[in-house]
């Protein structure tokens, strides 16, 4: 990979990062509803695909799982009735 190739995909990852940590963040804070939250998981996975394809199954392990654990903790168990 050269260098310029290597620093797009680096910016890529940090943003993409920074908004996963935003969403987070609105979820812990309990900011969303359970579907704002589901949903917006969904297009930030679907913006995901766009920025890094080759890199999708690492995108689910670590950011998928993470964000359907916090839905879980902090939506669902809170409000069982809306799942």
């Amino acid at each position: 990979m050269k260098k310029k190739d290597f620093l797009e995909y680096d910016e890529k990852i940090k943003k993409l990062k920074k908004v996963v940590d935003d969403l987070c963040e609105r979820i812990k804070r309990g900011e969303l509803t359970l579907g704002e939250a589901k949903t917006k998981a969904s297009v930030l996975r679907l913006k995901a695909k766009e920025l890094i394809p080759e890199q999708m199954e690492k995108f689910d392990l670590i950011y998928g799982s993470r964000l359907k654990r916090l839905i879980q903790q902090f939506l669902v168990k809170r409000n069982p009735k809306d799942s």
